[in-house]
């Protein structure tokens, strides 16, 4: 287990703790956010188990969560510049982890 692992377990846990609470405006997008926030969890728990996809699942995860923020920065929305920022670092986390060897 590298460091890097770590470091990008770390950050996707990070964005999915951030995107957890959308649900709570009651909207499907919100729901979608929330989905995505678990999804990333999941992601972080197999990468630290060492499961085979898990680092394209954690890059899958940001790459998402990144185009979601554009479009949130897009719609003036609070967060969207956190969001690309916590979302650009899982992203090149994740391709990392995908050019390490295991």
């Amino acid at each position: 287990m590298s460091t890097l692992d770590y470091g990008a377990a770390a950050v996707t846990v990070l964005m999915s703790l951030l995107n957890l609470p959308f649900a709570f405006g009651g909207r499907v997008v919100g729901w979608l956010v929330t989905l995505l926030g678990v999804v990333g969890l999941v992601a972080a728990v197999a990468l630290l188990r060492r499961v085979s996809g898990a680092p394209s699942a954690v890059t899958a995860v940001g790459v998402v969560n990144l185009a979601g923020a554009v479009l949130a920065l897009g719609w003036d929305r609070d967060g969207a510049v956190v969001g690309i920022v916590v979302s650009a670092l899982v992203t090149v986390l994740g391709l990392a982890c995908l050019r390490t060897p295991a």
